[in-house]
């Protein structure tokens, strides 16, 4: 086993012995300096942003993503077949469901004009499924988990094309428990999955040559 397979190992442990005491400690702690401290790495993290003049929802492409995608389903894919077997093949992200329910998604009818499009037009209730799920690709007991929760909203009786055949009635929404996702842009996604495919995700957040810490301390946060 490598030098850095050690170390991550060590970290990883002290990381779980950690989540033994955190329910002792963490309510009053997120009580006292959460909000501030989530404000304080946001800011920060916004000095090292570039401005790229995006409204609020839009989204530009870059000229590697493509790239970085086939990337990334690579990694992914590797990782799955290194570790589950044919037949126990888990999710690659959003691992760990943590539960399903039904309910109704509703459309409000004091929603703003501007936010009024697409399923948003019309006030009324769509039917709903919801997965709340881990964030992968491992699938730990729960007191070992990171504690990030992905929110997964199949909506039924949704009008209009899709862009799949055997959805046509749908429309999904996904959300995080985080205030930011776990990786900056697709470009950061990529180094993560390699990462994980080597065994070593948490190197990706303290790498010295090449930080994340900032990112790491928001989803602790």
């Amino acid at each position: 086993m490598s030098f850095l397979k050690i170390s991550h190992e060590a970290l990883y442990t002290l990381l779980k012995i950690e989540r033994r005491f955190d329910p002792f400690f963490r309510p009053a702690l997120d009580a006292l300096v959460q909000e501030p401290l989530a404000g304080l790495v946001q800011f920060l993290i916004n000095l090292r942003r570039e401005n790229e003049e995006l409204r609020t929802a839009e989204e530009k492409p870059t000229p590697d993503e493509q790239a970085c995608l086939d990337s990334i389903i690579i990694d992914m894919s590797a990782y799955m077949r290194d570790h589950y077997k044919p037949g126990t093949y888990e999710r690659a992200g959003n691992t760990k469901t943590h539960g399903v329910v039904r309910g109704e998604f509703i459309v409000r009818d004091d929603l703003p004009v501007e936010f009024r499009k697409g399923i948003f037009a019309t006030p009324r209730a769509f039917p709903a499924w919801v997965r709340f799920a881990g964030p992968g690709p491992a699938s730990p007991p729960d007191i070992e988990d990171v504690g990030v929760l992905s929110i997964g909203i199949k909506l039924m009786d949704v009008p209009g094309p899709k862009l799949l055949d055997d959805e046509k009635h749908t429309l999904d929404l996904t959300g995080i428990s985080t205030p930011i996702f776990t990786t900056p842009n697709v470009q950061e996604n990529v180094k993560l999955q390699a990462a994980s495919r080597r065994g070593l995700p948490l190197f990706y957040f303290i790498n010295p040559f090449d930080s994340h810490l900032l990112d790491g301390i928001m989803s602790g946060l």
